[in-house]
């Protein structure tokens, strides 16, 4: 279906992703989840954690910027376990 608002849409400024189990993200182009960047440029060490960080996915940006240090999480139990693990290289 995102490949098809892709097609349909080509020129009307929104980016499209798939969002959770059963949404699609439609935003702005340029108003992904890397929008929260431009405020965060103090901060030397960001660390993101995502469950959607593949192509086309709506972690895949922020995930993947070089400002960002991304981690994949499958479930919030390993979500919270990747946390203390980073979280206690840090302390």
């Amino acid at each position: 279906m995102i490949v098809e608002l892709r097609k349909q849409f080509p020129d009307i400024g929104m980016q499209f992703s798939i969002g959770g189990q059963i949404s699609i993200d439609a935003f702005p182009t340029g108003w992904d989840k890397t929008y929260a960047l431009n405020y965060l440029g103090h901060i030397p060490k960001i660390h993101f954690f995502g469950d959607k960080t593949k192509p086309g996915e709506n972690d895949y940006e922020i995930f993947s910027d070089a400002r960002i240090i991304g981690h994949t999480v499958l479930s919030p139990e390993d979500t919270e376990k990747q946390v203390r693990e980073v979280l206690g290289t840090l302390l």
